[in-house]
């Protein structure tokens, strides 16, 4: 790990650190809430970043990953099986993960476009599924506990936080690896990838799944947040619109991960405090996602690049030192005067503009 790494990892511990300690102690109950959803909705935006940011493929159907998790977690809870929350959010996101590796069958053979409308197809099958049938618990009002010492909202963000955190380590220790590294060559190019040694069916497949499990925790966690959970939690539509922020924003990074999360918390608040319909803010997603995509380059990414250049621009200048300036690129060589080609008779040929 070399030092810019060590120096991230460093900083989001400790902003991770800093928001447990800090914000349940100063902000209300109200914001507390909504500070609860940002992480959530994080959680969640990190499967995107797997399977979008990372390896480039077009999916519609990570809000119906969480919510095979999220029914999982109520379902163990009226059965009331050991472990409790912390156990039953792993257990939610494996239940997603065969799932998410069926999804990604087709995208050994299609992609693009074609890939979005066979997720999107099943995210549309999935909330008919779940209209038609209450999530468990929902019949006799079984609420699901929260662990301790996070019961209650305060903890509860606390938990997110640790949860969130120890998902992203994760994933960028696994981009360092062989796989992770793959799925970036698949962004840019499946040929240049196959060319390389890699298999595009197993990373394709493991970033499915990977997204799956993680997805499967978010939903987990909103089960958690709300103790009991409703089909509309886990629309269709917020897939579409997650997937305008992951475009727009870069959720393959922490930071991004965290700003979609607070992104998708507080728009609902700002449109209510604008007087502006609440669709009005998919409608900014979807135009931010566009011109993303135009500029080829998410805002994490183009935030991460310039960061980039400017230490290497500093590296380059500590090296050279004060004494040790770059020399001036030679003068361009002399060319005759257009205003005096036709000089006189004996007068040594044409001027020249050089000096003198």
């Amino acid at each position: 790990m070399n030092l810019l790494d060590k120096r991230s990892l460093g900083l989001g511990l400790g902003a991770a650190v800093l928001a447990c300690a800090v914000l349940p102690n100063v902000l209300s109950a109200y914001w507390i809430y909504l500070a609860i959803s940002a992480m959530v909705g994080a959680v969640v935006m990190q499967s995107f970043g797997v399977i979008v940011g990372r390896a480039g493929v077009m999916s519609l159907c990570q809000m119906s990953f969480a919510a095979i998790g999220a029914w999982v977690v109520l379902r163990l809870n009226v059965a009331g099986a050991p472990g409790g929350l912390l156990v039953w959010l792993v257990l939610g996101g494996l239940a997603a993960v065969p799932v998410g590796v069926a999804i990604g069958l087709p995208a050994l053979r299609i992609r693009g476009v074609n890939l979005a409308v066979v997720t999107f197809g099943f995210a549309v099958s999935t909330d008919i599924v779940l209209n038609a049938d209450q999530f468990p618990g929902a019949e006799d009002l079984t609420m699901l506990e929260r662990p301790e010492p996070f019961t209650g909202d305060a903890g509860y963000f606390v938990f997110t936080v640790i949860v969130f955190t120890v998902i992203a380590v994760a994933l960028a220790a696994l981009a360092r690896t062989r796989l992770g590294l793959s799925w970036y060559e698949l962004r840019h190019s499946e040929r240049a990838a196959a060319a390389h040694g890699v298999s595009v069916a197993r990373s394709k497949l493991a970033a499915f799944a990977i997204s799956a499990f993680i997805a499967g925790v978010g939903g987990g966690l909103l089960a958690g947040q709300l103790s009991l959970v409703v089909p509309s939690n886990f629309a269709m539509g917020q897939s579409l619109a997650l997937f305008a922020v992951a475009i727009m924003i870069g959720p393959h990074h922490p930071e991004g991960a965290v700003l979609g999360g607070v992104f998708g918390a507080v728009m609902a608040t700002i449109m209510e405090k604008a007087h502006l319909p609440q669709d009005f803010g998919g409608v900014l997603f979807g135009a931010g996602a566009l011109l993303a995509l135009r500029g080829g380059m998410s805002q994490t990414d183009l935030t991460r690049t310039r960061k980039r250049e400017r230490a290497a621009r500093k590296l380059l200048e500590d090296a050279a030192g004060p004494d040790d300036a770059l020399p001036a690129p030679p003068a361009p060589p002399c060319a005759p005067s257009p205003r005096r080609l036709r000089s006189p008779l004996g007068s040594g040929g044409p001027a020249s503009t050089c000096g003198g």
